[in-house]
């Protein structure tokens, strides 16, 4: 989960305009030199005057390089569709969370209980409580890798 490089600052810089919403509201809404993202294919980079996608994500980080910023803002989300045209990036998350604003312990939990409930459903042979267990685990370990990367305050 690398950050986009900064460019060598230029007086005719060029910039994307990230947003980022959930059935919660807005969560994230910046300018930023590039945006990485977790596709269902993979990672993908988006910098300005990138040609014009639409792709479904998958759970895990959104790592946004703002202008003017020494460290990437971080973004767990638990899948989504991204569109991409005219210089602006629009992500639509069924969840979306800042590093920031994760409760670390209150996800420690949830990993703990996701892991539990996989343990009894592995027992119970009860395939779709696992594989439920299973998602709930992997958007919890996402949440815990995306708070390693909370900014400190300076």
């Amino acid at each position: 989960m690398e950050p986009v490089k900064q460019p060598k600052t230029s007086s005719d810089e060029k910039y994307i305009h990230v947003n980022i919403t959930s059935p919660e509201g807005d969560i994230y809404a910046h300018r930023s030199y590039g945006c990485r993202v977790h596709t269902i294919d993979g990672w993908l980079t988006i910098l300005p005057d990138h040609l014009p996608i639409v792709t479904v994500l998958d759970i895990g980080a959104v790592i946004v390089t703002r202008l003017n910023d020494d460290q990437p803002d971080y973004i767990a989300i638990n899948g989504g569709a991204l569109t991409f045209q005219n210089n602006t990036l629009d992500i639509a998350a069924t969840y979306a969370i800042r590093a920031r604003n994760i409760d670390e312990a209150h996800v420690k939990l949830m990993k703990n209980q996701a892991e539990a409930d996989m343990q009894e459903a592995l027992s119970k042979d009860k395939r779709s409580a696992y594989r439920r267990a299973q998602v709930r685990l992997n958007r919890a370990i996402n949440q815990i890798n995306v708070s390693a990367h909370r900014k400190h305050k300076r």
